[in-house]
């Protein structure tokens, strides 16, 4: 059963991850948070929180959209990880106006973990992502936010490939 105070840290939480996000625009830092879920169940003294069932985080113009998302803190009470889930209706979805030129980048995959310290994100099953009119897909995207670097790689021992589509002048 939800208790009052619970529900100001879930918040805190939430608060803390999107705005520790690099790829975010400074004005969408300074924007409220939006979080809904199904569920949340917090561990404060472990640091981990989840939230399940149709969840969404918007902050100015980022949505993360997923089944389920997970945070981890670190032993200093800072954002370690969050990893957002799809499920067999919808992946794990990622969109984000860029600092760098305000285009718009969008992410998907099975699985999408987000290591804060390390600044990069990486997106694993079904992975795609879009930025500058460019597209990338394969099995595993690594995608550096502090870089904007990409790399992406096929499922070992299958005929799947990596495909990149890149639009000359984006």
């Amino acid at each position: 059963m939800w208790k009052p105070k619970l529900l100001p840290n879930l918040m805190l939480a939430s608060l803390l991850i999107v705005t520790s996000a690099a790829m975010a625009l400074d004005s969408d830092r300074k924007q409220p948070i939006s979080l809904e879920a199904d569920s949340a169940v917090m561990d404060e003294a472990k640091g981990h929180y989840v939230y399940s069932g149709n969840v969404v985080v918007i902050q100015g113009t980022m949505t993360i959209s997923a089944s389920s998302v997970e945070i981890l803190m670190n032993a200093d009470g800072d954002i370690d990880s969050f990893h957002a889930v799809g499920n067999d209706a919808a992946q794990a979805h990622l969109e984000q106006i860029t600092e760098s030129d305000k285009s718009q980048l969008d992410a998907w995959a099975d699985d999408l973990v987000y290591k804060v310290i390390a600044d990069v994100i990486t997106l694993t099953g079904n992975a795609a992502l879009h930025q500058h009119g460019n597209q990338f897909s394969g099995d595993t995207i690594n995608y550096s936010v502090a870089d904007e670097k990409v790399k992406a790689s096929a499922k070992p021992n299958t005929k799947q490939r990596v495909k990149m589509i890149f639009n000359p002048g984006s």
